[in-house]
């Protein structure tokens, strides 16, 4: 997915009283419901941070007459909080024909697994009547949709090909931000030379991926990017592209600080954030925790599109699945996703998540600067064609797990040679050369 498991979001002084007072602005707004309904929704929008957009839908859900309960054993997510409860209880739901209303997952393993089976709930209808596919990009739209109809609300994107820099260790080494590979190691070496780790990377198979994945879009390009990392062609893992890729990547080793191992990206982030790195290549879920050490005075920092010689954008995609559900609580489930989808809460929840709005029409002042460039790369990408989705958002999960193994050997084993690794990722897409 190229997403860490969790993210460290900034912590938004926002109270459920400002919550309720924006809640009296928006009861005219999205679809109304005769009678309300039982709403059962599996999230995991529990920290702090986010109670006043929680708030805000919660209130919206209660004044059109709806019973929001959140799923899970003893009232719980998954009873003791644990994700992997939480989704083994939903399957048994689904199984038994008592799905809840919604349930927050990636969309590719979800929305094919259980569209196969029946199991979702449609709401093209709402989707239709209220323009997604004119606020949405297509690529973005399409992975919400099974069959062509919508059966997923989208609730944010981030940015994964993102450098994060600190200001103060490369105005040290006299360097500016990288704008092309070249550019960025000959700003790794002087970052050398003055004393720090170029670049602050955590070495995990997931991190490693995300890795591969910014070299690959930012070496060969949006259209080969879809062709070797989303369609897994053959022909283009076995490229000369893809290999030039792969050592590019391989060559970032020796940037990093490869005495410490396997480490969490927010460790890595924090050697950025104390000067002692330069550099991180890192996904739009950093900026919160950089923002954070520079509100404290900790750090001035820097962010720009990952290098590339032509721009792209890889996006990864957090969204909640709709389920079938009885016919008393339809109009529940509609208003849900309408609200979810409406720019009021998109604001709230990604404010509070470090995240973008997935609406094109977003306004994006209340967000920093890192994300206002963000968000306007994300719109100039979906009308030029060069959006793309992380792996996590557009491969299996079974042949994402299977790539991140044999990537983080090729990272591991310099005598490996990109061929040998090219043919195990065909290998592992289930192609053949």
């Amino acid at each position: 997915m190229l997403k860490p498991p969790r993210k460290p979001s900034r912590n938004p002084a926002r109270s459920c009283t400002r919550a309720a007072i924006l809640f009296a602005t928006l009861m005219c707004r999205g679809v109304g419901t005769a009678a309300g309904g039982e709403l059962e929704v599996l999230h995991y929008w529990t920290g702090g941070e986010y109670a006043g957009a929680m708030t805000l839908l919660r209130s919206r859900m209660a004044g059109q007459g709806h019973d929001w309960r959140d799923f899970g054993a003893n009232g719980g997510i998954g009873g003791n909080g644990d994700q992997g409860d939480a989704v083994s209880l939903l399957r048994k739901r689904v199984l038994a024909g008592n799905a809840p209303a919604a349930a927050q997952l990636m969309p590719h393993d979800a929305i094919g697994q259980w569209g196969r089976q029946g199991a979702l709930g449609g709401i093209d209808r709402l989707a239709r009547a209220e323009g997604w596919d004119r606020l949405l990009p297509a690529v973005v739209a399409a992975t919400l949709k099974y069959n062509g109809s919508y059966v997923a609300v989208p609730v944010h994107v981030h940015r994964n090909n993102w450098l994060w820099m600190n200001a103060a260790v490369l105005a040290r080494a006299g360097v500016r931000a990288p704008g092309t590979w070249e550019e960025f190691f000959a700003a790794a070496e002087a970052i050398r030379r003055a004393g720090f780790v170029p670049l602050a990377h955590g070495a995990q198979p997931w991190q490693n991926l995300h890795l591969l994945e910014t070299v690959v879009l930012g070496s060969a390009g949006p259209a080969f990017y879809r062709r070797a990392l989303v369609e897994l062609e053959p022909a283009a893992l076995a490229s000369p592209a893809m290999e030039r890729a792969l050592l590019t990547f391989r060559r970032l080793k020796q940037y990093t600080d490869t005495r410490r191992p396997e480490r969490d990206w927010t460790t890595a982030s924090q050697e950025l954030a104390s000067g002692q790195a330069g550099m991180q290549l890192m996904g739009e879920w950093a900026g919160p925790l950089f923002a954070d050490a520079q509100a404290a005075g900790r750090l001035d920092y820097a962010c720009a599109a990952a290098p590339a010689t032509t721009p792209g954008y890889i996006f990864a995609l957090d969204s909640v699945v709709m389920f079938k559900v009885a016919p008393a609580k339809a109009a529940a489930q509609r208003d849900f996703a309408s609200a979810l989808m409406s720019a009021p809460v998109q604001r709230q929840l990604n404010l509070a998540k470090g995240a973008l709005p997935v609406r094109l029409d977003a306004d994006l002042a209340p967000f920093g600067r890192c994300a206002q460039a963000s968000g306007a790369a994300y719109r100039s990408a979906a009308r030029g064609g060069t959006l793309v989705p992380s792996m996590g958002v557009g491969v299996a999960p079974s042949v994402v797990d299977a790539l991140r193994d044999i990537v983080t050997d090729f990272w591991r084993d310099e005598r490996m040679a990109p061929r040998t690794a090219a043919a195990r990722m065909i290998g592992a897409a289930g192609r053949k050369p």
